[in-house]
């Protein structure tokens, strides 16, 4: 049951195929080109490596946001492109959740673990998770906030709360600074989104969150720069 997983929703940008014997090829690039320059050949080489044909996959998992606008629109438009041309299933996966799923190693079971991603304009997108008969469950609902005002949110989770995410990287001084604070932080290794860990997710979802790739829509939480500069405009 091989399975094509891909994530372009941060700087990162990462293919795996994934079967129920485990991992069969991934590759993670992080670089200053957009991926729309490199998505499709990374494609193309991990199924070579995994020695899969596009036709012979079951399906596909992608992040589906929250994220960059310009990168999720590439990854998504990718993967509904290949979904629809061999109409196979598409489970979308948030890219929040699989930060977390990344840093349960770090985790004491009865804890929490709360995914940031750097949204720009001085925000992060955030989510909390708990680990609860092996699978994650959300108990803090995706949202996009200050990094000064992350330490309230989490106050009343579980101890201990890991923080995992680039969000973690950029504003690692502002959140190790308040006073208030009572979390650690997971590995480093664990703060980029791997395509491994998308398709994981996905291969358990595959028959009960698989939808046409038609169906697949982006989540954003907020407006573009685009929107935002329109509407200023009265448009």
């Amino acid at each position: 049951m091989p399975l094509l997983a891909v994530d372009t929703t941060t700087k990162s940008c990462s293919v795996a195929v994934v079967s129920t014997s485990g991992l069969l090829a991934e590759i993670t690039t992080s670089n200053d080109e957009t991926h729309a320059r490199h998505l499709m050949d990374m494609v193309d080489q991990v199924l070579s490596l995994a020695n899969v044909q596009l036709d012979a996959l079951d399906g596909f998992a992608v992040t589906r946001g929250p994220g960059s606008f310009t990168g999720l629109r590439i990854g998504l438009s990718s993967v509904k492109g290949l979904g629809a041309a061999s109409g196979k299933p598409v489970v979308p996966v948030s890219s929040l959740e699989v930060l977390a799923a990344q840093a349960v190693p770090a985790l004491d079971l009865s804890g929490t673990i709360v995914a940031l991603i750097d949204a720009y304009r001085g925000e992060v997108f955030l989510a909390g998770y708990q680990f609860r008969d092996h699978q994650m469950v959300e108990v803090l609902a995706e949202t996009v906030i200050a990094p000064d005002n992350v330490v309230d949110l989490i106050a009343d989770l579980s101890d201990p709360v890991v923080m995992v995410g680039n969000g973690v990287v950029t504003y690692r001084r502002k959140l190790s600074g308040n006073p208030g604070a009572n979390f650690r932080f997971a590995s480093d290794l664990h703060h980029t989104i791997r395509a491994a860990t998308v398709g994981q997710i996905g291969l358990n979802r595959l028959y009960s969150d698989g939808v046409d790739a038609i169906d697949v829509m982006p989540v954003y939480l907020r407006r573009s720069d685009a929107q935002i500069h329109l509407s200023s405009l009265g448009g």
